[in-house]
């Protein structure tokens, strides 16, 4: 997403701590757990391979707005 895009989101910081897992966040903030890929996609961290203990994750939200910003870069 573009800065400006960016600044249209609600974002909540997410420590990332030993048993997180993209799923759980996302079943705790958006209700679904299949939307893993919203937090993996906002972060760029495609795995959280690519993560370590003590990152900071950003959640966004709402999952609409996301979901706009997604259809307008097709």
């Amino acid at each position: 997403p573009t800065a400006a895009q960016i600044r249209t989101l609600n974002r909540t910081g997410h420590i990332w701590k030993r048993g997180d897992r993209y799923y759980k966040l996302a079943h705790k903030y958006y209700g679904e757990s299949s939307y893993w890929w919203v937090i993996a996609w906002f972060n760029q961290k495609p795995t959280e391979a690519h993560l370590k203990i003590g990152d900071i994750v950003e959640i966004p939200t709402p999952l609409h707005k996301i979901f706009d910003i997604l259809r307008a870069g097709r």
